[in-house]
């Protein structure tokens, strides 16, 4: 039965094979991909206010600089734009890190969970039925109170990413992989639910996804990248985010931080160079990884896209993620399509449904994609009546 609403509000993500692409060990003349157009980003006393510049992301959210420079004192922020992607600062010339750059999940607002930062996913609702946080890693709705969980019930789950969230059975998953391609944030840590209305939080939104990459060099002076995830009390706070530098020369000393909020997993930092002299401090350089793959946008990535959901087709200019409103007696039982294309593979998938109260369903299914092209598949899922429920494919 067709929906009587599907809203299209964040953004999708095909979570490809890191064989996708092969790492490059040498270059001579790398190039980020900056066309220039957006001219020198600079963020000083000149173009700050109250020491902070704002940045509205353009819809692919990829800014097209010729340098960047970050002075030591001020910081850079981004409004994330409809399809919430990861922030692509791209530079033809240099960049001098000396300042901060934010992309962190944001904490609940009461029972409401935190917004991802621009690329990572939102915190789950809490209440009677908490929700679970959204993507590959989202934490289980749990208990909210600082007390023993009543029996057959457990704490709410943080996000997972890098590393998996915490408490044993609600915590969310580990996915991804080291070289950060395909750039991908944080997930959103569980909402909670208890007895009374005291401890009913929505869970922490996981930490965004930025990409620095210059043709000539990164140095920083201990400034700062913030990718955190995002606070709620007790337990389901969100996943760390990603960071990722690539450029012939990254050099000094940076401040990156990746980390999860109450229970929620480190994210992941990744820098590519052909001459690699940054020390990265802050508590999150363990989970960072190092090497040469001097690509910012592979050809012929590996993608998914949701093609139909429940009868209602998707058209293939969307970015933003499905979300499907059933009207109240339709059978739960419905169809979720998909395309597929430049795998070369059987691909093993994985369809989540995530309503906005209660736990989410999976649904595993495979696609052949071993003529490589696009292929279509399909899988039936289960869709609760009356509730909007968020559709998500991936790798499994």
């Amino acid at each position: 039965m067709k929906p009587s609403n599907i809203i299209q509000s964040a953004a999708l993500w095909a979570l490809a094979l890191a064989a996708a692409c092969e790492p490059v060990s040498a270059q001579a003349d790398f190039n980020s991909g900056s066309t220039g157009s957006f001219g020198a980003l600079v963020v000083d006393e000149t173009t700050a206010t109250n020491s902070v510049r704002t940045i509205a992301l353009p819809p692919d959210g990829i800014l097209n600089c010729t340098t960047i420079n970050i002075v030591s004192g001020y910081q850079l922020k981004f409004t994330g734009n409809a399809a919430n992607t990861p922030v692509y600062l791209l530079a033809t010339g240099d960049v001098t890190l000396d300042g901060y750059i934010y992309v962190d999940g944001s904490s609940h607002i009461g029972r409401r969970g935190g917004a991802g930062g621009p690329g990572g996913f939102d915190g789950g609702q809490g209440g009677t039925d908490p929700a679970n946080g959204f993507g590959p890693g989202g934490g289980k709705g749990g208990w909210g109170a600082y007390s023993t969980p009543p029996a057959g019930t457990s704490y709410s789950g943080g996000g997972g990413y890098g590393t998996r969230g915490t408490e044993t059975t609600t915590g969310g998953s580990v996915y991804g992989n080291s070289l950060l391609i395909p750039l991908v944030g944080g997930s959103g840590g569980g909402g909670k639910g208890d007895s009374t209305m005291e401890n009913q939080y929505g869970g922490g939104g996981g930490g965004g996804a930025i990409l620095v990459a210059s043709n000539t060099k990164i140095s920083s002076n201990y400034g700062s990248i913030y990718a955190n995830g995002g606070y709620t009390p007790y337990y389901g706070g969100g996943s760390g985010g990603a960071i990722r530098l690539v450029s012939p020369k990254v050099t000094g000393n940076a401040y990156l931080y990746v980390a999860g909020s109450q229970g929620g997993g480190f994210g992941r930092i990744r820098v590519d160079s052909l001459s690699n002299a940054l020390n990265v401090v802050g508590g999150s350089e363990a989970y960072a990884s190092f090497g040469a793959n001097m690509v910012v946008f592979p050809a012929n990535l590996p993608d998914i896209r949701i093609a139909n959901a429940a009868g209602t087709a998707i058209a293939a200019t969307r970015t933003d993620p499905v979300f499907v409103l059933l009207p109240a007696g339709a059978p739960a039982t419905q169809t979720v399509q998909v395309q597929v294309k430049n795998f070369n593979s059987v691909v093993p998938l994985v369809a989540v449904v995530t309503p906005e109260a209660g736990n989410r369903t999976t649904f595993n299914f495979d696609v052949n994609n071993t003529s490589g092209g696009t292929a279509t598949g399909s899988v039936e899922v289960q869709i609760p009546a009356g509730v909007s429920t968020r559709i998500d494919v991936w790798t499994r």
